[in-house]
Formats: structure tokens, sequence, C-alpha cells
């Protein structure tokens, strides 16, 4: 999803004087693209601004992703409307926290690679629901009501992706599916409760019972996403201002692609259309990373200010094009993600 974009380095002049018996007067060269070292307090800056950005939006979630977890955890203990509301509640407030912190933790991902796998699978969508679990036309679907996988991390793990990229079996969007059920159909405590005693229209033992599976999954996948979320805000080793500004740029380009396949499934609200994205996760995922991405690019911002002066500096022909495209409305994501994932030689 990556274009090419290079700034033609700039060429240097030299007049030949024939025929002169003087010495032919010096002539200015024309003015070269400057040198990540002779921007260095733009640099400096940027590091700063990132770091002020960066450093709440880390705390909110140290706090959130276990406080989610948590939630989930008294739900289970005691799986009435008011715990499973409280546990609604965080997965919105770990979401909103999670959206709005998205570029940061992509571009900690771009800066250590090894986290790009755990940032992409906390947030995949969209998902297909029946795949997860019963949904209005399918009530006995889904990986709930597969009695023949085992409910641990690594069968959850197995089963992402089998066949179809929207089989998604772990992450936020699942959790959501395992706690709010779908608009046809709300989750109720009732689906939470352990099942402690068979009945003799059970025809499973008691582990295999769906709200006792549905418990156990639960389980899992919150044990596993706070697992991803803690490798992803763990401090790190900070960068230099070079490496800063290639992963950031990287990590808007990615962000207005996310936000571009939001705009395309704005209408993925149907689970029995196929592939889906509950409203709620939609408009958090929308909001956020909206606010998110613009902070980077309103002048009037610190991070914006402290961008353009970078670009400005380095590579003025560069920063007049993105200016140009972010006016622009509605932003053409796709044409900015291209532009922000290829900056010019000698941007860093």
């Amino acid at each position: 999803m990556k274009a090419c974009l290079t700034l033609l380095p700039a060429a240097l002049a030299v007049l030949l004087l024939a025929g002169c018996d003087r010495e032919p007067a010096p002539q200015p060269e024309p003015a070269a693209v400057a040198a990540p070292t002779e921007a260095a307090a733009e640099y400096a800056a940027l590091a700063s601004a990132y770091e002020e950005e960066s450093a709440p939006q880390l705390r909110r979630l140290v706090v959130a992703a276990p406080g989610f977890r948590e939630a989930v955890g008294a739900l289970l203990r005691q799986p009435d409307a008011a715990q499973l509301e409280a546990a609604q509640n965080a997965w919105a407030l770990l979401y909103r926290h999670f959206s709005r912190a998205w570029p940061v933790l992509a571009s900690r991902a771009a800066l250590t690679p090894q986290l790009a796998p755990p940032l992409a699978r906390a947030d995949i969508w969209p998902i297909l629901p029946g795949y997860v679990d019963a949904v209005p036309g399918w009530p006995e679907s889904g990986i709930v009501y597969d009695v023949t996988l085992t409910l641990d991390t690594e069968t959850l793990l197995a089963q992402q992706d089998m066949t179809d990229p929207a089989e998604v079996s772990v992450g936020l969007q699942v959790l959501h599916q395992l706690l709010a059920g779908v608009p046809e159909a709300p989750r109720a405590a009732l689906d939470l409760t352990a099942v402690t005693e068979l009945l003799p229209s059970h025809q499973l033992p008691l582990r295999e019972l769906p709200e006792n599976r549905r418990r156990s999954y639960l389980d899992v996948a919150s044990a596993l996403l706070l697992e991803d979320l803690t490798l992803l805000i763990q401090p790190r080793e900070a960068p230099t201002p070079e490496q800063l500004v290639a992963a950031l740029l990287q990590a808007l380009a990615d962000a207005q692609l996310r936000l571009a396949k939001l705009a395309a499934y704005a209408d993925a609200g149907d689970p029995g259309g196929g592939e889906y994205m509950a409203p709620q996760a939609h408009q958090i995922a929308s909001t956020e990373t909206r606010a998110a991405v613009d902070v980077w690019f309103d002048p009037q911002t610190p991070q914006g200010a402290a961008l353009a002066a970078v670009l400005e500096a380095v590579a003025p022909d560069y920063a007049g094009e993105l200016a140009a495209l972010l006016t622009e409305e509605p932003h053409d994501h796709a044409a900015l993600a291209r532009l922000l994932s290829a900056p010019p030689v000698g941007l860093f």
C-alpha cells in the first residue's frame, strides 16, 4: 500500500567563464535539502512533542488494560447485570484509550518490529460474529459451541484467520461480542453464569456447556489481550530523533489506512450480513483515531507545529504537498497514506 515519492536532489551549478583573464566571481549554489543535523533544534522539538503526546496516552492504557481484565474477573465471579454493565463500560473505556493511542502504539511497533503482531492481534476487524458465538439464525455456531476445540490461548491463536481474514478469534472485537452480544441478541448475565449441575436435558459435560465455554473464552481472550497490551506499553529505549520521525510518519500513514478502512465499513453493523463491526466499536474507533491523527496535523497544537517545523526545515516541497492534501475535505486517506509512507530522501 506504499508508493514512492522522491525529492529530486539539488544540482550543483558551476559557471565556466572562458576567455577571461580574471578570476571568475563565485556564484551562489542552489539551496540543498537540509540534512537532519542542520535541523537539530526542530528534530529535538519534535521528540519532545512526541513524548508529551505519548506519555499520557500510555499512562491511560497502563490503567485501563488491567482495569478491563479486573472487570472481566469480577463479572465471572459474580455474573449479574451490574457486573456485566461494568465490564462492558470497562471495554468501552479501554477501546477509547487504545484507539486514541493507536498512532503512538503503531510508531512503537515501527521502531520495534516484534511489537507489530500483538498490535495487529489486539484489534482485528471486521469479524464474522458466527465464527465466535451464536447469532440469530445460527443458534449453535462458533467457537463457543465447537466442543472439539480446547479453550486455551494456543487453540484460540490457531483458530485466527483459518480460511478468511474475518475469522477472528481473539482481540477487542471478539471480547466485545462475548460481553455485548449483537444488536438483535444482546448479552444477558445468564449467558455468562456458570452451570454447576447437569440437568436431564443436558447432552454435554459441564465444562462443554455453552455458558461455561463462553466464560472460559472470555477469561482466556481477556488475559491474552492484557498480555499483548502490556508488551505494547512497557517502557522502551528512546529512539534517535531521526528514527522517531521515520516511525511517526509510518504510523500516521497506517492510521490513515485505518481511517479509510473504517469509512469502508461504516455500514458493517449487521451481524447477519457477513463481515461485521459493532456500531459502538466503529464509532469509538472512528472518533478517537481521527482525533489522534489530527493532533499531528493541526499547526495550532504543539505536536502539529513540531512536525510541520521539521518537514518545512528539511523537505519544504514535501511539507507543501502534505499541507495541500490536508486542506481537502473530506481527507483523501489513501493519498495521505501514500505520501506519508514515502517521505523524501534526506528527511532522516
